[in-house]
């Protein structure tokens, strides 16, 4: 299968933040649902909660970007059909309509999650999110959705790698935006993301690319997950690194995971790379910004391996 081509830094900016019609949107969802839309409100880029004249479950709006494809937005729906279908804790599609298109751009309508106060949640909620992602693991993955996954969505379609190819296109893209001077420093950078892991070759499941409590509603009966966007196949620690890189809630995070999956020897070896490469995705997003600070974000390459290497001592030692 040939390599899908990697999009200009700019066009990842338009990409994540760029939505049409969501004035009109309300008018759109009340056409199509028969409902009467008495308030939204924006949870994230391009989601919105949708509340509800006639006191039904209010529901979740996802209005992805026109640069993403609506077979893409099948494929999130195909997960959460699967998941419905088996009972698994994560956002219900709205009815049989639930993916439509809204001015070019695939709209994916759910029905809303509400969380519950700390107290009446079970205990070690953390915990019981790394043991969700374990059992997820061991799903078959849908039919509907056996694609590369593992990506954040906003920056690819794919495995990590395929970001990290991705990533290096930006570098490409903003070369000619770095201040003279700094090119020793852009070469570091571009050659730390061209060795950088992406989790090639490691054990593969069914993976949510971003099970951070961002996309976890906390409920009486325990974590539900949200934002199944590009869900799918994928080397299954690298699809964790958001979480596993956060300084207060990996380890109780990979406690549960452990519950349920053994990591291999190979998984074990490689987190620190993984940790690394995910943190090196960040830097390279910011630099690319502000090519201007090129020298500054050469400079924190040894640290970001120094910190991902006791991090990942520290998860598999802990």
């Amino acid at each position: 299968m040939p390599m899908p081509p990697v999009p200009a830094f700019d066009s990842v900016l338009q990409r994540m933040y760029r939505r049409e019609g969501v004035e009109a949107l309300p008018a759109h969802l009340e056409k199509t649902y028969g409902i009467s839309v008495t308030k939204i409100s924006r949870l994230d880029v391009g989601v919105f909660r949708v509340d509800r004249g006639d006191q039904g479950t209010p529901l979740v709006a996802r209005l992805f970007p026109a640069a993403r494809s609506h077979a893409a937005a099948e494929g999130d729906l195909a997960v959460l059909r699967h998941l419905a279908g088996i009972g698994f804790p994560a956002e219900r599609p709205f009815g049989d309509g639930a993916l439509t298109s809204h001015e070019g751009q695939a709209l994916l309508v759910t029905e809303f999650v509400r969380q519950v106060a700390k107290p009446k949640r079970p205990a070690y909620p953390i915990v019981s999110l790394g043991a969700t992602i374990g059992r997820l693991h061991g799903l078959a993955v849908p039919a509907g959705a056996d694609r590369p996954a593992g990506a954040l969505h906003h920056f690819a379609e794919g495995t990590m790698a395929d970001e990290l190819r991705a990533v290096a296109g930006w570098l490409d893209s903003v070369e000619a935006r770095v201040p003279s001077g700094g090119g020793g420093a852009f070469d570091a950078v571009r050659t730390a993301v061209a060795a950088a892991d992406g989790g090639d070759g490691l054990p593969e499941a069914f993976v949510h690319p971003d099970p951070v409590p961002k996309n976890v509603i906390f409920t009486a009966d325990g974590p539900v997950l949200v934002d199944w966007t590009s869900a799918g196949r994928g080397p299954r620690l690298a699809s964790m690194t958001f979480m596993l890189k956060s300084g207060w809630a990996a380890g109780p995070f990979l406690k549960g995971y452990a519950r349920v999956v053994s990591l291999t020897d190979d998984e074990r070896d490689r987190l620190a790379g993984l940790l690394f490469s995910r943190r090196l995705v960040d830097l390279v997003f910011r630099l690319c910004r502000a090519p201007e600070t090129v020298t500054t974000a050469a400079k924190k390459l040894p640290a970001l391996r120094r910190d991902s290497e006791a991090k990942a001592h520290a998860l598999l030692n802990g």
